[in-house]
C-alpha cells in the first residue's frame, strides 16, 4: 500500500458552488493541474503538482450534490488500515458517523465522521498503492492540518489518539505558563509531524470546532495578493506565528484555506 503512515491526513477535498472558477483560481494561484472524472464520478476534479516525474495528486473538488451546501472549508481525511472498524471504533468512542463507510470505485472505502466536539473528518482504507496525496509539505502543496478548539488542545487531541493512535506533544516553542499549550500531532507509529492543535482566540471563539489544512508557499503575503487579483477574497490577514507567517484566503466558490510560508524564528 502506499507509503503515507496509518494515522496520518492521506486527502483533502471539498464541494465547491463554482467548479470552473475554483478549478481556474487554484490552477492560477499554485499552478496546478487538474483533472475531471467525467460524469460517472459527479466530476470530481483532481488536482496535481506537475513534477519531473509526472503529475502527483494534491487535493480534490467536487460540484455540490442538489440539496447539499458547499464546503465552508477542506475536508481532511486521514489514513486507517480498516474502514468499518475505525468508523465503529469512532463511534464507540463518543463520535458520530456523518456518512456510513462505502467504496469509491476499487480505489478506496471511506467514512465521514463527526468528533465529540462536532467537527469531521474522513477516513479513508486505501486499497491502492497511489491513493491519496502524490506530494506533502513541498512548495504549493499540503503540509500542515490544524484543529481550533476553544478548550485545552490536549483534551479535544485524546479523541484522536485513541482513535487513531496519534503521538500528541507540547512544542518546545510553547510557553510554559500558557494553561492551553500547543498540542502537536504525529503519527504513533513514527513519521513526521503532520498538525496541530490550537486553543481558540479572536473571531474562532465564534466558530464550532474544526480541521482545516494549510498549504505551503514561497511567499504568503504575494499570494494572498494575487488570490484577491484571481477573484478570491481574505480570510485571514497574514500574520507572524512561531516560525511562519500564515493567511487565510477564501476561493471565489468561498471555500477557505490556510497558506503559510517560512519566516526567520525571533
Amino acid at each position: 500500500m502506499n507509503s503515507i503512515p496509518l494515522g496520518a491526513p492521506i486527502w483533502s477535498d471539498s464541494l465547491t458552488a463554482d467548479l470552473e472558477a475554483d478549478t481556474r483560481f487554484y490552477e492560477a494561484l499554485f499552478g496546478w493541474t487538474s483533472t475531471d472524472a467525467g460524469e460517472d464520478l459527479a466530476h470530481y476534479t483532481t488536482f496535481s503538482l506537475p513534477g519531473a516525474g509526472g503529475d502527483r495528486p494534491v487535493m480534490g473538488i467536487m460540484p455540490c450534490p442538489p440539496g447539499m451546501a458547499p464546503s465552508r472549508i477542506w475536508n481532511v481525511q486521514f489514513k486507517v488500515a480498516d474502514c468499518d472498524a475505525s468508523a465503529e471504533q469512532a463511534v464507540a468512542l463518543g463520535g458520530s458517523l456523518a456518512e456510513e463507510p462505502q467504496n469509491v470505485a476499487d480505489m478506496l472505502r471511506f467514512a465521514m465522521v463527526e468528533d465529540p466536539n462536532g467537527a469531521s473528518f474522513g477516513l479513508v482504507e486505501a486499497k491502492q498503492p497511489d491513493t491519496g496525496f502524490g506530494v506533502f509539505g513541498e512548495p504549493n502543496s499540503v503540509v500542515w492540518a490544524e484543529y481550533h478548539f476553544d478548550g485545552v488542545p490536549a483534551d479535544a487531541m485524546r479523541y484522536y489518539v485513541d482513535l487513531l493512535g496519534w503521538t500528541a506533544v507540547t512544542p518546545p516553542w510553547e510557553d510554559p505558563a500558557n494553561p492551553k499549550p500547543y498540542a502537536a500531532l504525529s503519527p504513533g507509529a513514527g513519521g513526521p509531524e503532520f498538525g496541530g492543535c490550537h486553543a481558540a482566540d479572536g473571531f474562532e471563539l465564534n466558530m464550532p470546532p474544526q480541521w482545516s489544512v494549510m498549504v505551503t508557499v514561497p511567499d504568503t503575503d504575494a499570494y494572498t495578493e494575487r488570490a484577491v487579483e484571481l477573484g478570491g477574497t481574505i480570510a485571514a490577514p497574514p500574520l507572524d506565528v512561531p516560525g511562519l507567517r500564515v493567511a487565510g484566503i477564501a476561493a471565489p466558490g468561498g471555500t477557505t484555506m490556510g497558506i503559510q510560508s517560512p519566516r526567520a524564528w525571533d
